[in-house]
């Protein structure tokens, strides 16, 4: 329940005005970028979602003023966030060995289904209240984005310790 919520929130949540000069290469921050705001989370006691906001934070902005820009940028985003998991699972596995890394791959599994079960549950509902728009589209990206980002910032959580 506590997850859907979040991410329920994060699908709601307000949209930024675009920044001028915001172009596809701007889109997410770098994976080292991301691990440096995940650890000051942790070490502060803060949400990751904030880091995962953060990183999203150039596709956010351009949902009011560029919408099309913005689904292509969230779209693209869970790619991204696939890649920094895929390097994270390998840093698991080559400091944790295979068994660590079979039960982070589990872990990472499991978690991004019910991330994006939650995502498809709310898009199926705001489609009962009206066709598909644009702006749905958006939102199914962002919290399919989102939850990809969550996933990472888990992972990144649990193997923090690992040298």
């Amino acid at each position: 329940m506590k997850r859907l919520v979040l991410i329920a929130a994060i699908c709601a949540a307000p949209t930024l005005a675009p920044s001028a000069g915001m172009g596809a290469d701007d889109m997410m921050q770098s994976q080292e970028q991301v691990e440096t705001c995940l650890a000051a989370q942790m070490e502060n006691g803060g949400p990751s979602i904030a880091c995962v906001n953060e990183a999203l934070g150039a596709c956010i902005q351009f949902t009011a003023d560029a919408p099309q820009d913005a689904l292509q940028c969230f779209l693209q985003s869970q790619t991204t966030w696939k890649d920094y998991i895929s390097a994270r699972m390998e840093f698991v596995r080559e400091t944790g060995g295979e068994d660590i890394a079979a039960v982070a791959g589990i872990e990472v599994k499991f978690d991004l289904l019910q991330n994006k079960l939650q995502c498809q549950r709310m898009s199926e509902l705001s489609m009962l209240r009206a066709a598909p728009t644009e702006q749905t589209q958006i939102t199914a990206a962002r919290c399919d984005a989102t939850a990809n980002g969550l996933v990472f910032a888990k992972l990144f959580a649990q193997s923090a310790n690992m040298k």
